[in-house]
């Protein structure tokens, strides 16, 4: 099963608005968090491609260092991005693709290789992994990746359920305390800096560093 994660990315100074951070504080974060996002995509070895997809010309040169796809998309939102983003699996010919937003600060390979081998025993099947909240979408796997059109930006992990449940097969909901934890708001950066984060302390000194 062929399966392109897909990475969308506001402009850098875009970023993050509910966090009150400086243009350069937004810059520095989110950049840090893309390339967290790829490393960590990069270990995958059930992803075929990565691809970020934005308007902003630092995420093409970070993609090249990389060595993924870039595809440049105007700034009209993430639901836009992911339909440009489902042009591509179409030109390319590829079954499936996961939606991975960059502020999921917890993200690790174990976990998406995890989903993405659920989704490998249906034939039709849709993945979301709701938000801390219970209101966005963190993660959302759609085999074929046409099955539905995504609703990001309006309580779009019920949209995401509704729209799964009249066109697949299978609608799994995954429960996961490390890909619904994102980095949204002020409380949100409290609660990350509180957890134990042996393995990940580095990343989060770093991003503790540029906010605080």
């Amino acid at each position: 099963m062929k399966v392109v994660a897909l990475i969308p990315v506001k402009r850098f100074e875009s970023s993050k608005t509910r966090l009150s951070l400086t243009k350069n504080q937004k810059i520095v974060l989110t950049e840090l968090m893309l390339k967290n996002t790829i490393v960590n995509l990069t270990k995958c070895k059930s992803i075929s491609t990565i691809v970020t997809i934005s308007a902003d010309e630092r995420v093409r040169e970070i993609s090249n260092h990389y060595n993924i796809e870039y595809i440049y998309s105007k700034e009209k939102g993430v639901n836009y991005a992911i339909e440009v983003g489902d042009e591509y699996c179409k030109e390319k010919q590829v079954q499936s693709n996961i939606v991975i937003p960059i502020d999921l600060i917890f993200i690790n390979s174990y976990e998406i290789e995890l989903l993405l081998s659920m989704a490998r025993k249906y034939q039709n099947c849709s993945i979301i992994v709701p938000s801390m909240r219970m209101d966005g979408t963190n993660l959302l796997l759609r085999k074929p990746f046409n099955l539905y059109e995504t609703s990001y930006d309006n309580n779009s992990y019920y949209e995401h359920i509704q729209s799964s449940k009249k066109n697949c097969e299978r609608t799994i909901i995954i429960d996961s305390v490390n890909l619904s934890e994102d980095l949204d708001t002020m409380d949100d950066f409290e609660r990350i800096i509180a957890q134990p984060t042996n393995k990940l302390s580095h990343l989060i000194s770093r991003i503790t560093n540029v906010i605080s």
